[in-house]
């Protein structure tokens, strides 16, 4: 009688895939053997994949038939394709799976001319990745080249520039002189700054240097007019003028330092012609004064004659007498 091990026999399943020329153990998701170089070329796609594109053929046989023509038959195909696309069940074998993401993978890779249902397809790719690393989730190898197929189909931003410019070479030539012009908007508008800049500083110091050149003037009008040196003031005053002339910005402030010089010229005008005006009046007023005190004496030397002759003209008479 035969004796039965007492430990359960193990059962391992999955199809080990070898190479035909050369009979090495084929990794998973390779395209060449990698022991002598054979290429795979009679793949066949298994019957999930044929179904869909039956399906797909017969999407555009219905639009054929109802005569639909340009954009309009296009939008209805790419309807009804998503549709089909979101719901075709993501199968569980490896093997389904590899061939489903080869199948999946160009349509999804950037190209001049995209697949009208792009996100579409990389939905599902997205879902048939995930669902083929939980496969592979115990073969590093596998997990690699998913990560290397995921990554190749990030197509960097520089790229997809250029794809987006071939597609659309006038939109993208009128963006880039939108770019164009905004740089130089940019660099224009910071010239400007810089100049503006520039210009202020320069009448800051300027309007600086005529401010302490007026003052000076004033001070001088103002000895001359305490030392009483009336026409010397004057003269002096009349200097009190704004002369820095207007420029390309300040303007306002130019004009306000103007007008403000031109009030204190005027108030010290005024000021010294008030002086000049009380100096003379006191002069009339002397002059007058000693006119009317000639005049008195004249009158008082009159008077003492007319009475000095009075006296002598009754002595006379009384001679007579």
């Amino acid at each position: 009688m035969n004796q039965m091990s007492d430990s359960p026999a193990t059962q391992k399943r999955g199809a080990i895939h070898k190479c035909p020329s050369c009979g090495a153990q084929l990794a998973a998701f390779v395209s060449a053997c990698e022991a002598c170089g054979h290429e795979f070329t009679d793949i066949e796609a298994n019957r999930s994949i044929l179904a869909l594109t039956q399906r797909f053929e017969d999407i555009e046989r219905e639009a054929d038939e109802r005569g639909l023509k340009g954009r309009h038959r296009e939008q209805a195909i790419v309807t009804k394709r998503a549709r089909v696309i979101r719901d075709f069940p993501v199968p569980n074998s490896r093997e389904d799976l590899q061939q489903l993401m080869f199948f999946i993978q160009p349509k999804i890779v950037a190209s001049v001319q995209p697949d009208p249902n792009l996100e579409d397809w990389r939905s599902k790719f997205l879902e048939v990745l995930n669902r083929a690393r939980n496969a592979y989730r115990n073969d590093a190898a596998a997990l690699a080249e998913f990560d290397r197929v995921e990554a190749s189909l990030q197509s960097s931003v520089g790229q997809d520039l250029q794809i987006k410019a071939k597609r659309n070479p006038l939109l993208f030539a009128l963006l880039g002189g939108v770019v164009i012009l905004g740089g130089i908007g940019v660099v224009s508008s910071q010239l400007d700054s810089h100049k503006a800049q520039q210009c202020e500083d320069q009448y800051v110091q300027a309007a600086h240097d005529e401010s302490a050149r007026l003052r000076i003037v004033a001070g001088e009008a103002d000895q001359q007019y305490r030392g009483k040196n009336y026409s010397a003031a004057q003269t002096a005053a009349a200097k009190l003028r704004w002369e820095l002339a207007d420029g390309s910005c300040k303007q306002s402030d130019n004009q306000q330092a103007r007008s403000l010089w031109d009030g204190k010229r005027a108030e010290l005008s005024a000021l010294i012609a008030g002086a000049v005006a009380a100096e003379q009046a006191a002069v009339n007023a002397a002059a007058e004064r000693a006119t009317a005190e000639k005049v008195a004496t004249e009158q008082k030397s009159a008077e003492v004659a007319r009475i000095a002759a009075d006296k002598e003209k009754a002595r006379e008479v009384e001679k007579k007498w």
